[in-house]
């Protein structure tokens, strides 16, 4: 049977308003102009910084990763970085933003690709995300980095990812030890796919997720299994949808005893938060930088 355009379906929302609700290709003017501006801008910060481009982290074509190391690094702490863009676009090319500000503080930046929808499902992209985490601690010592010291970022649908590589009982399938995330810094991310699921349109279009999926794959209904420092940010204007899915990530992981700082970033649209740990000045960026001890 049919259901009723104006039924309520989750989180006292019909489908339409949930739609809208993660619509935020809809929440800016130009979004696909503010994209290409940032292409343009990672464009000329990697012919500036010349990273180690493309290192394969896994056997299909897309799992590669950038590494981004400050000249003389040796047990330096690292950044793992995941590309935001609904599961279903996006790059690691365009996360070389940030990445002069994060070595300017010692820290080697690793931006990561990851299989997109609908040719991956929901779970194949969280095991590209966490073979890339594996790969990383169990190689990162070559290049400067410590694989005692790795921290994971992300915005958008790389904040949920980011998320998943918070989540228990996986790290020994990839022979990483539990504790081998020693932060996270999730940014304007999705916490629950239920509301995905149940808006029927958008990322789920591709992604094709049953509840079970989504459960299965949402930060907020699998925390973390030990204590672990987390930086929860989203940009002041943003879509109240990502708004208020931070905040309850963000108050299930303080009860599960983790250290949780939250920061509102003002005047940060959704797409500029992808830019923000470029930002030196911003709390945003000083409070990643206390949490990994630079």
């Amino acid at each position: 049977m049919q259901q009723a355009a104006d039924a309520i379906v989750y989180n006292g929302m019909t489908a339409a308003e949930l739609a809208a609700a993660y619509n935020v290709h809809g929440s800016i003017p130009d979004p696909a102009g503010y994209q290409k501006e940032n292409a343009e801008l990672a464009q000329a910060a990697e012919a500036k910084l010349n990273p180690i481009k493309d290192i394969a982290y896994g056997g299909e074509p897309i799992q590669k990763l950038d590494i981004y190391a400050p000249s003389g690094a040796a047990n330096a702490p690292v950044l793992i970085d995941i590309h935001g863009g609904g599961w279903t676009q996006g790059t690691k090319n365009t996360r070389a933003i940030p990445a002069e500000a994060v070595m300017s503080k010692g820290v080697v930046w690793v931006p990561i690709d990851y299989g997109l929808a609908p040719s991956y499902r929901m779970e194949q992209i969280i095991d590209h995300v966490r073979r890339a985490v594996a790969w990383v601690y169990q190689n990162i010592a070559q290049y400067g980095g410590d694989p005692n010291r790795l921290y994971v970022s992300g915005n958008s649908a790389g904040g949920h990812l980011t998320g998943t590589t918070l989540m228990p009982g996986w790290h020994g399938d990839y022979g990483i030890p539990e504790d081998a995330v020693k932060g996270a810094v999730p940014m304007s991310g999705i916490f629950d796919l239920d509301g995905h699921v149940h808006a029927g349109v958008g990322p789920q279009e591709a992604l094709k997720m049953t509840l079970q999926d989504s459960r299965q794959s949402s930060p907020l209904f699998n925390l973390p299994a030990r204590p672990v420092p987390v930086v929860v940010s989203y940009g002041e204007p943003e879509l109240e949808a990502f708004i208020d899915e931070s905040k309850k990530y963000a108050e299930a992981l303080e009860k599960a005893g983790c250290d949780v700082t939250v920061i509102e970033v003002p005047e940060a649209h959704h797409f500029a938060m992808s830019r923000e740990l470029a930002n030196p000045n911003g709390a945003l960026f000083k409070a990643v930088m206390a949490m990994m001890g630079v």
